[in-house]
């Protein structure tokens, strides 16, 4: 009975909060998890009226979390959902950078929207736990 308990309280403290922030200069406030998933899924490409570009995360452990959390899909249901997508209306997932370069593209463009652990710049609009 122990050893469950015990990977039942670690596995609670593997997945961390989840911070979506974006550029210093976007003049956006406020945000919630659907208009994230649908900004994720290509379904807009605007929250509250103001542009925004989404950036997914290259780190792969964050990345399923992220989706798993916010756009409640696996790995399998993203991929197919893309292909579909795709398929339909030539739209493409975003695109995947490291922590440096969004960092950097977030300087140059005011739209970008990430997602981070810990981010070290630009503002938190919305935290996942």
């Amino acid at each position: 009975m122990k050893p469950i308990l015990l990977s039942i309280l670690f596995s609670t403290f593997a997945f961390s909060n989840i911070s979506i922030y974006i550029s210093h200069n976007n003049k956006l406030t406020k945000v919630s998890s659907r208009d994230i998933a649908n900004l994720y899924l290509k379904k807009t490409d605007t929250i509250n009226g103001i542009k925004v570009t989404p950036i997914d995360s290259q780190d792969t452990k964050l990345f399923k979390e992220f989706y798993s959390k916010v756009v409640n899909k696996t790995p399998g249901q993203l991929h197919a959902y893309w292909m579909k997508k795709i398929y339909k209306t030539k739209a493409q997932p975003p695109k995947k950078l490291s922590k440096i370069a969004t960092e950097k593209a977030m300087r140059k463009n005011q739209h970008i929207i990430a997602y981070d652990t810990n981010p070290k710049t630009g503002i938190i609009l919305l935290t996942i736990k």
